[in-house]
């Protein structure tokens, strides 16, 4: 999961007209039988283009996750079994991510909240807003534990292994550290517009992690004996814990509705190649840092692929730094995407519109990033790896790909559809299947963290090479 879109886009109307027949034109696209969605004609074509947008979500995509799919295809017992899992779900990811497109377009919506609050009302609003801080929170304590695991190891690959031990180049010190006087000042500003452009070196720098990854194996393939890749131990049921982390690594549907609203050529079926174009790139990413990374350490593998591998390995150093810098930029970004939010809902149990001039802003806005940076920073520093973060929020994740997209396709096909009885009754049930699979994700995922916590799985060791 790499960061959200926080740029805002105008709001554009739309109205939804019925017909009996299927025939598709520039102005009245066809879209499930004889429902169509036709834009007011004074909404104007937007700026992105094909291939600005394929960036933007891939950008929204490979992240963090890229460095948990080693120990997610472990869990499963392999990458053959990991790869299923994944493009099983790939499918239900890229359908939910045309469903919201489709519902973006009855009214014009241009952001999440704004197409679950046109399909579910204001309590559906509410509870996407609140799970939008919760992942949003999340993750920054995933970018922070990511921040300590690199600049731990990048110490000891340039200091003596004595100074490297001192209190001041621990991992818990570090965290503080960068975040106290790197994240801190950049996530005060109202608007965070002038990290777009660094926070997207995260596309490069996952493809280069994922490019060392292959060619470490291969190295290694060579000169040292891997590790065994079978497991006595292994149950099925600890193959889901992989769920999670594709949900988390796939989970670009926040950022799906700015980027559709944006489009050139605003359309659901023009969408669809863009979505098509970046879940291929995305997906081919993790799954070769994934497979390469499972066949060079198998069980052995650590929760970060990264904190693996020896210190002392120079290609392996600077892709510490660049997921570093990547982490330091994307981490201000998902913080003004939870404190938006969060305003929304204030303003909202106000009764306060979104654009209203509010004199106590500035002071709300210090108290609102100073909680959240302390409170992240703490939990940060004191969890063991980026597997106890990623559990839950991968939970969370689902929520955003299965249950509210299912939710919102089943009020449009009881509000919109006009189509046949019983293809009506294949879709509610597709409808339901969505929020039921979301449902059951979010609640084993919770649940197996909180066992996993209990039973110590979270704490369990991996290996650390002695050399590149």
């Amino acid at each position: 999961m790499g960061s959200l879109n926080a740029d805002a886009y105008a709001e554009k109307e739309s109205f939804l007209t019925t017909s009996t027949d299927c025939n598709s034109s520039d102005e009245n696209v066809s879209l499930l039988g004889n429902v169509s969605i036709r834009p007011y004609p004074q909404a104007q074509e937007g700026r992105t283009s094909f291939p600005g947008a394929v960036f933007i979500i891939v950008n929204a995509c490979i992240g963090a996750g890229i460095l948990n799919f080693p120990a997610a295809y472990a869990a499963t017992g392999g990458p053959v079994a990991g790869v299923i899992v994944q493009l099983v779900l790939l499918l239900f990811i890229i359908c939910s991510l045309l469903i919201l497109a489709l519902c973006a377009d009855i009214k014009r919506s241009s952001t999440y909240q704004d197409v679950i609050s046109s399909m579910c009302g204001k309590h559906g609003r509410i509870c996407c807003e609140i799970c939008i801080i919760l992942y949003c929170f999340g993750a920054c304590i995933t970018f922070l534990i990511v921040i300590g695991d690199q600049t731990d190891l990048i110490l000891q690959t340039f200091l003596p292994e004595d100074v490297a031990k001192q209190f001041w180049a621990k991992r818990q010190f570090m965290i503080f550290l960068l975040g106290t006087f790197i994240l801190y000042p950049l996530c005060l500003p109202k608007k965070v517009d002038f990290l777009k452009y660094p926070s997207s070196v995260g596309v490069f720098a996952t493809l280069y992690v994922c490019a060392v990854i292959i060619l470490t194996y291969y190295l290694k393939k060579g000169t040292h004996t891997l590790h065994p890749t079978t497991h006595s131990d292994y149950s099925w049921t600890r193959g889901f814990a992989a769920v999670p982390t594709i949900c988390f690594g796939f989970q670009c549907h926040l950022s799906s509705v700015p980027v559709y609203a944006s489009l050139k050529h605003r359309n659901v079926k023009h969408f669809s190649l863009i979505v098509l174009t970046a879940m291929s790139v995305s997906s081919v990413a993790y799954i070769l840092s994934g497979t390469f990374g499972y066949l060079t350490f198998g069980f052995a593998v650590c929760p970060d692929i990264l904190s693996t591998y020896s210190a002392k390995n120079a290609a392996i150093s600077v892709a510490r730094v660049m997921i570093l810098v990547n982490m330091l930029t994307t981490y201000p970004v998902l913080h003004y995407c939870g404190r938006l939010a969060l305003e929304t809902m204030y303003k909202g149990f106000r009764g306060m519109a979104a654009d209203d001039d509010d004199p106590h802003e500035r002071r709300r806005r210090a108290i609102e990033t100073t909680s959240w940076f302390v409170l992240s920073l703490l939990l940060a520093m004191f969890l063991p790896n980026i597997q106890v973060v990623i559990s839950p929020i991968g939970g969370l994740a689902a929520v955003f790909i299965f249950v509210f997209p299912g939710l919102c396709f089943l009020q449009f096909i009881f509000k919109h559809s006009a189509t046949s009885e019983r293809k009506r009754q294949y879709l509610i049930a597709a409808a339901i299947a969505f929020v039921a699979i979301g449902t059951f994700i979010f609640g084993t995922s919770v649940t197996q963290s909180v066992m996993d916590d209990i039973s110590g799985q979270s704490l369990a060791q991996c290996v650390n090479e002695a050399s590149p």
